[in-house]
């Protein structure tokens, strides 16, 4: 099977760990303790991802896609969205409210988020056109079925262009997980750090 980004892939989240353990986050804020906790777990899932790849445990690593990039939008939404109340409901409630107290839908944290960050629209991009194939594959729906049976037996059929299309989202989204917490970091020059790993990150990704 083509896995030329996989080698790739293990470097940029073994960079990103040698940076991570020296990495200090100081601060009494609720909001950036909590947002600083998730961009660390979205790594963690992004290793995830790496450890079923590397061991061709193919619907997993494709399931956590999505897993991976919900982490990263609430991240960012409990760093500059979540008032205090919004806050107290999701760390006590595990809930997810509106600042009316209405149910907070994941399209409208991910445009909350682009706005209060200054972000272009590129996440509302995901959310219109990936969500639904990335919802398929986390909840087993058709896509992991067509991706599983050849037509005559089960097994994988996951493309070496799809494999290296999940690798490129998962290094985008850790990288930006990566850049976010050198943000938050007291201890660190987060913008030299990340910018030495973009650099190396677009020596093999994003470029065709």
């Amino acid at each position: 099977m083509h896995m030329n980004h996989l080698p790739k892939f293990i470097e940029t989240l073994d960079i990103i760990e040698s940076y991570i353990v020296t990495m200090k986050i100081e601060t009494r804020e609720v909001s950036v303790k909590s947002a600083a906790t998730l961009f660390a777990v979205a790594l963690d899932h992004a290793q995830g991802i790496k450890f079923c790849l590397s061991n061709s445990a193919y619907p997993s690593a494709f399931a956590l896609l999505r897993v991976l990039f919900e982490t990263y939008i609430r991240a960012m939404w409990l760093e500059k969205c979540a008032d205090s109340e919004q806050l107290e409901k999701y760390i006590n409630e595990d809930k997810l409210v509106s600042k009316t107290n209405g149910k907070l839908v994941f399209g409208d944290m991910v445009l909350e988020v682009e706005a209060a960050h200054d972000l272009p629209v590129y996440f509302c991009e995901i959310k219109n056109h990936a969500w639904s194939g990335l919802n398929s594959i986390t909840h087993s729906g058709a896509i992991q079925l067509h991706r599983n049976f050849s037509g005559g037996s089960i097994q994988h059929c996951f493309g070496g262009d799809q494999i290296n299309e999940a690798i490129e989202f998962s290094t985008m989204i850790a990288c930006m997980s990566f850049a976010a917490l050198c943000d938050l970091a007291t201890n660190t020059n987060g913008e030299v750090e990340s910018e030495k790993l973009m650099e190396f990150v677009q020596s093999w990704a994003f470029n065709k």
